[in-house]
């Protein structure tokens, strides 16, 4: 009897060692499939944003020229980002940029730096 017992519990450990190493594969292809699916949510969310922020740009100058102001809104769709310039009035001369244009060059440079160290795919 003895021999059969050990017998059966070799049996029994070589056969569940396959099976648990199984789920991990599947769970890793199932990560994939999922981060997959983030991203392409992730940029679809993005570009809404930026047509969002778009329309509201748009707006946004539009009720300051019934206004009769001195103000014009912008969005920077390299770093989605609303900016707001003042204009001399008489000559159409920018007065101040809010951010500034270095303030905003500086942000997309950043963002690329990032994009290259978290680079996924290299």
């Amino acid at each position: 009897m003895d021999i059969f017992s050990t017998t059966s519990k070799q049996v029994e450990s070589a056969v569940a060692t396959p099976k648990a190493e199984a789920p991990t594969q599947v769970r890793q292809v199932e990560n994939s499939h999922q981060m997959a699916k983030s991203a392409r949510e992730n940029t679809q969310e993005k570009q809404d944003i930026s047509e969002e922020l778009t329309a509201t740009v748009k707006k946004l100058n539009d009720n300051m020229e019934a206004l009769d102001t001195n103000v014009k809104f912008g969005f920077n769709d390299k770093i989605n980002t609303m900016f707001v310039n003042v204009m001399e009035r008489s000559s159409g001369k920018m007065i101040r940029k809010i951010p500034t244009e270095e303030a905003m060059l500086l942000s997309e440079k950043m963002q690329e730096i990032i994009g290259t160290i978290f680079d996924k795919k290299g």
